[in-house]
């Protein structure tokens, strides 16, 4: 009997904690620069939050408003770890295979002792520990707001608890899309993508009145809980800092037993069906370690498809492509090679934003009591974000992979043999990637044109949106696009692993145009009716207060000529410093082209 506990206390022993894997990354990635940044990134994040709400709220100092401002300053703080968890969590596990697939030591991992048990959790483990020490890291900032008051513990064990489940299920899922997958160098964008989405879009449906529960009872603004709160973690963080109530037990007591207990405890169900969901997708992911080594041998599957499949023999035949006057800005606009971001994508995300926007411009026609001008705003600008924010995603991740995958194809070595010169090469990337992008930034300023034209329609919501809106946003969106390409593709430029140029150009994207909305929304706040102006310098901004600019000013009727006025010079001067930062960006990466090049071939 001691023999068999002794076997299987070593078979644990060395499934976790002696496991190489875990072992190997966190001793030697510990001592690592890079992780030190990011977690001194993460704490100086948080502290920024932290400070900038302590700098921003008004009031007395006596103990009440002191336990108010520190429920504030929890409150932000807790969005800001559980953002910074859905985006790190991916970007650690994501790279655990295709790290080794990258540096080509997969197949060798796969030829060592090591069981299918041993790689998968070394692999989740070892990255889950790096975003876990992150949290832990920022456990005192959060103990410091419950010196005033007004913060219980068991809302940070609650925070702390729905940041950890998150990270955990994004983890196993993206180290389950890894490990079954076979091209998975485009795991990270994929994932982060599909995150995006399914916050945004859950996020916006349980903001929905009709989604709210109505034994819910309603907070002072007349919001209520909805019935997505268990299946969203910033729903759930909402209903732990006490923004909505979640109803009384008695109140859902002839609901089933998992619905009764969803709707009365949403964070604690968030937490179950996360955790029990990570442990299932580990699980799976185990039986299709080395799948992947067994592909390309052919099966009863791929020997009956090849039977339908064009044969070598016979004549192939195809209409000549017609390629444009620059040949480089072609394949990265048009050719397979440049939709590493996927051309099914692109144009789901097309169809899906035309099909929402035309939904909502019906509901409005049929029912204009039921969806009123202000609601209608509200969703178009949630609708034109999402398309905007998969757009940066798309761009990002395609000018990311342009130079890393020239070079990892060995095509940069005949594109460099060409008479082509370093600015042609760099404004044909530019353009085919703007050109690539572009078309996912024509349904927003299309929906645009439509309610804008359908509000001078007589008789109708005058006003509901300004017509020349839509070019002025649309302007907005480009540049920030064009600027978004330049920045990814100097990224891919300098890397050596599309991987490490994909995370690196999201991370850059995505903390710079966080913290850019940030500034320009306060800026906008506090400017009033003269907001207009401020609020283009951040697409995102100029959507939100351009499409609802009576929020700005108490008296909009009156100032509403003058508002409008303010945000057409505000979106010329945005459109031109963008412009600018475009040209130096673009300068800047011609002249270093060829030194960079010769870095990059000799290293």
């Amino acid at each position: 009997m001691n023999q068999i506990l002794a076997r299987i206390w070593l078979s644990f022993w060395h499934l976790l904690p002696a496991n190489p894997i875990l072992v190997r990354v966190v001793g030697g990635a510990s001592r690592q620069r890079k992780h030190l940044i990011y977690r001194a990134v993460y704490l100086l994040a948080i502290c920024a939050v932290v400070f900038f709400s302590i700098v921003t709220i008004q009031g007395s100092r006596g103990l009440n408003e002191l336990a108010k401002e520190a429920s504030q300053t929890f409150k932000l703080a807790s969005y800001t770890q559980l953002a910074l968890m859905c985006f790190l969590a991916p970007m650690f596990t994501a790279g655990a295979i295709t790290q080794e697939r990258d540096a080509q030591t997969y197949n060798i991992l796969l030829s060592t002792p090591l069981s299918n048990a041993q790689i998968v959790l070394g692999s989740l483990i070892s990255r889950l520990y790096f975003v876990f020490s992150l949290l832990l890291a920022g456990l005192p900032i959060f103990c410091l707001t419950m010196v005033y008051g007004g913060v219980t513990s068991s809302q940070i064990f609650e925070s702390f608890a729905l940041a950890g489940c998150t990270a955990a299920v994004t983890g196993s899922v993206a180290i389950f899309i890894s490990i079954a997958g076979v091209g998975t160098r485009r795991t990270i964008f994929s994932f982060y993508l599909v995150i995006a989405i399914y916050l945004l879009a859950i996020y916006l449906l349980g903001n929905w009145s009709p989604t709210w529960l109505d034994a819910a009872p309603a907070n002072v603004n007349g919001r209520k809980m909805s019935v997505l709160s268990a299946l969203h973690p910033f729903l759930a963080l909402e209903v732990s800092l006490n923004i909505v109530r979640a109803p009384d037990v008695p109140l859902v007591a002839g609901r089933p037993a998992i619905l009764r207990h969803a709707l009365a405890f949403p964070s604690a169900t968030y937490v179950v069906w996360t955790a029990a969901t990570s442990l299932v997708l580990t699980g799976m992911a185990m039986f299709f370690v080395r799948h992947g080594a067994k592909t390309g041998e052919p099966t009863f599957v791929s020997q009956f498809l090849d039977r339908f499949r064009r044969q070598a023999s016979g004549e192939r035949t195809r209409t000549p492509h017609v390629v444009w006057k620059n040949p480089v800005a072609w394949r990265e606009a048009v050719t397979k090679s440049a939709q590493g971001a996927g051309g099914l994508m692109r144009w789901s995300v097309i169809i899906a934003g035309a099909a929402a926007s035309v939904g909502l411009f019906l509901y409005h026609l049929t029912d204009p009591a039921g969806m009123p001008p202000t609601i209608v705003k509200q969703w178009l600008g949630g609708i034109i974000m999402i398309q905007f924010a998969i757009a940066m995603l798309i761009a990002t991740n395609t000018a990311a992979v342009s130079m890393t995958k020239e070079r990892e194809s060995k095509t940069i070595d005949v594109l460099l043999c060409t008479p082509l010169t370093s600015t042609y090469i760099v404004f044909g990337k530019l353009r085919g990637l703007v050109s690539f992008a572009a078309p996912l930034v024509a349904v927003p300023v299309a929906s645009l044109l439509l309610f804008g034209v359908y509000s001078l329609l007589p008789g109708k919501s005058q006003g509901m949106i300004w017509v020349e809106t839509a070019v002025e946003l649309a302007a907005v969106m480009v540049l920030t696009l064009a600027v978004v390409c330049i920045l990814s593709l100097k990224v891919s430029l300098t890397s050596r692993q599309t991987v490490r140029a994909v995370v690196k150009s999201l991370a850059i994207v995505i903390l710079g145009t966080g913290c850019l909305t940030l500034v320009t929304t306060t800026i906008t706040q506090q400017a009033g009716q003269a907001g207009t102006f401020f609020a283009p310098f951040s697409p995102f901004s100029g959507i939100r207060y351009l499409l609802y600019p009576d929020t700005l000013s108490t008296s909009f009727a009156r100032q509403a000529a003058s508002m409008r006025f303010l945000g057409f010079v505000g979106s010329a001067v945005a459109t031109g410093v963008y412009l600018i930062i475009a040209f130096s960006m673009y300068k800047s990466l011609v002249t270093n082209f060829d030194m960079t090049m010769r870095k990059q071939t000799g290293t």
